[in-house]
C-alpha cells in the first residue's frame, strides 16, 4: 500500500464500513493506517469487499469531505495488498455536496470521480427507507462513539439536516419545555438539582471520555511504534535481499563463465575422441575389406579348381557310361536285334508322361538322358520337366518366409507338366505377388 496513506493527523478524520446498507463498523483513521499496515485483523471481514466511508470531521463533527470506497479483504482480514486508493487526494478534489452542518460538503463517489482512473473503486450513495447514506454518516458521527474532541457549540443553532434523499424521514419535532409542576420556589429548585445532575453526569462523562482517549492514544502509539518496528525490518529485509541477489548474480555470472569454460573444454575433448574413432574406423574398415578380399580371392581359386576337377570328372563319367554301353551293346546288340525282329517293344513308367512305349532304337537315348526323353514326351523343356518334377515329388511352396528359410507351406500337386506354371503352381497364395515374367519365359513354348 502507498505511503501516500500515511499521516501525522491523529484526530476528526474516521473511516466507516457499511454491510448491507448498515453502518457495521467504524475507526479513527490512525486505527485504519494500522489495519492497512496488517497489524490487527477483522476477522468478520475475512474474504468479502466492503463499502466504506472515509470521512473528515469539523470541530463540531459535521462532516466537511465523504469519500464512498470500496476495500476488498484477504482471508486473514487484512486488506489485499494490491488495494491502493488515494483517499486524502479523492477528498481534496471532490465536488461539492449537500451541507452536512460544515458547509457544503466535498463528496466523491463512483457517479462524481475526480480521478476517473479509480471511479472502478468507489460506490454511489444508497436511498433507502432508512435514509441516504450521507444521513447514516451524519447520524453517526454525531455519536461520537469515537471518542472524538467536540467544540462547545451553539444550541441555539442546531446543524442543518443531512441532504435528503426519496426515502428520507423528516427530523422528529422537539417536544415543548415541560411546564412547571408547581407554582413558587420548588421550579427554581428542581431545575437547579436537575442542572446539578446533569452537570455531575457531564463531568462523569468526560472523565470517562478522557480515559478512554487516553487509553485509545496510548493503543495507538503501540500500533505505531509496532508499525515502524515493522517497517524497519522491511527495509532490513529488502536491503538483505539486493544484497543476496547481488551475490547469486555474481555467483551465476562465476558459473556461467565456468560452465563455458567446461563446455569449451568438453567440445574439444569429443571433437579430438571422434577424430581417433574415425580414424580407427577407417584403418579398421580397410583392414576388413583387404581380409575379404583376400578370402574371395581364395574362394574364387578354390572354386575354379573344383570346377576343373568336377570338368574332369564328368569326362571320366561320360567316357566310362560309353565304354559301358559300347560293351554292353556288343554282347546285346544280337539279344536287341532278335527282340526287334519279333517286333518287342519296352514299356516303362514315367511321373507326368505316364506308361512310354520305347521303340528298341530309342532304348540307348532312354537309357543315357531318361528326364529329356520324357521331358519330349511331355512336350516341355527338360528344365521346365525338372521343375515340375521337383514339384510333383515335393508339393510345398517354395517361396521364402521373413526369416529367409523356406515357406514350405503344402501345395496341391499338379500331375500335367504342360500345365505347371514357375512362381504359380509352386508358390502359395501369398507368395503368388511375384512377378510372373520368369515363369511365363519357362513355360513350354
Amino acid at each position: 500500500m502507498s505511503i501516500h496513506q500515511k499521516s501525522s493527523v491523529q484526530t476528526q478524520e474516521a473511516v466507516i464500513f457499511f454491510a448491507d446498507g448498515q453502518i457495521r463498523r467504524e475507526m479513527l483513521y490512525p486505527e485504519f493506517e494500522a489495519l492497512l499496515d496488517c497489524v490487527v485483523p477483522i476477522r468478520d471481514f475475512a474474504g468479502k469487499t466492503l463499502e466504506a466511508a472515509y470521512v473528515r470531521l469539523d470541530a463540531r463533527l459535521a462532516p466537511v469531505t465523504v469519500v464512498l470506497f470500496l476495500i476488498p479483504f484477504d482471508s486473514d482480514g487484512f486488506p489485499e495488498q494490491y488495494w491502493d486508493v488515494p483517499l486524502r487526494m479523492l477528498a481534496e478534489r471532490g465536488v461539492r455536496g449537500p451541507d452536512l452542518g460544515g458547509g457544503p460538503v466535498r463528496l466523491a463517489t463512483r457517479g462524481q470521480c475526480p480521478l476517473p482512473q479509480y471511479e472502478d473503486q468507489l460506490w454511489d450513495i444508497r436511498f433507502g427507507a432508512g435514509g441516504n447514506t450521507l444521513a447514516q454518516l451524519q447520524e453517526r458521527v454525531l455519536m461520537n462513539r469515537l471518542g472524538l474532541d467536540v467544540a462547545d457549540q451553539d444550541v441555539s443553532q442546531p446543524p442543518p439536516a443531512a441532504w435528503p434523499g426519496p426515502a428520507a424521514p423528516a427530523a422528529p419535532a422537539l417536544a415543548p419545555a415541560a411546564a412547571p409542576a408547581a407554582h413558587g420556589s420548588e421550579a427554581p429548585d428542581t431545575l437547579l438539582t436537575l442542572m446539578q445532575q446533569s452537570s455531575q453526569q457531564m463531568a462523569l462523562a468526560r472523565e470517562q471520555h478522557q480515559r478512554e482517549s487516553m487509553a485509545l492514544q496510548q493503543q495507538l502509539a503501540v500500533l505505531q511504534q509496532h508499525a515502524r518496528a515493522l517497517e524497519d525490518e522491511k527495509l532490513a529485509l529488502l536491503a538483505r535481499a539486493e544484497q543476496q541477489a547481488r551475490s547469486l548474480e555474481e555467483q551465476r555470472s562465476a558459473a556461467d563463465s565456468r560452465t563455458r569454460q567446461l563446455a569449451e573444454q568438453a567440445r574439444r575433448e569429443i571433437e579430438a575422441a571422434r577424430q581417433t574413432l574415425e580414424g580407427e574406423r577407417d584403418a579398421a574398415l580397410a583392414e576388413r575389406d583387404a581380409r575379404m578380399r583376400e578370402a574371395l580371392a581364395r574362394l574364387e581359386r578354390e572354386r575354379e579348381t573344383q570346377e576343373d576337377q568336377l570338368h574332369s570328372l564328368r569326362s571320366e563319367l561320360t567316357e566310362l557310361r560309353r565304354d559301358k554301353l559300347r560293351l554292353m551293346g556288343e554282347g546285346a546288340d544280337k539279344f536287341f536285334a532278335q527282340l526287334k525282329e519279333k517286333g518287342v517293344k519296352l514299356v516303362a513308367f514315367q511321373p507326368g508322361a505316364g506308361h512310354l512305349t520305347i521303340p528298341m532304337e530309342d532304348l540307348n537315348r532312354y537309357l543315357e538322358e531318361t528326364e529329356a526323353f520324357v521331358a519330349e514326351k511331355c512336350g516341355v523343356s527338360p528344365e521346365h520337366y525338372r521343375r515340375w518334377l521337383a514339384h510333383y515329388n515335393s508339393p510345398l511352396c517354395q517361396g521364402t518366409a521373413g526369416s529367409g528359410a523356406p515357406c514350405a507351406k503344402p501345395l496341391t500337386k499338379l500331375l500335367k507338366p504342360a500345365e505347371f506354371v514357375v512362381g504359380m503352381h509352386d508358390r502359395c497364395e501369398i507368395h503368388k505377388q511375384f512377378p510372373r515374367t520368369q515363369a511365363a519365359t519357362e513355360m513350354p513354348g
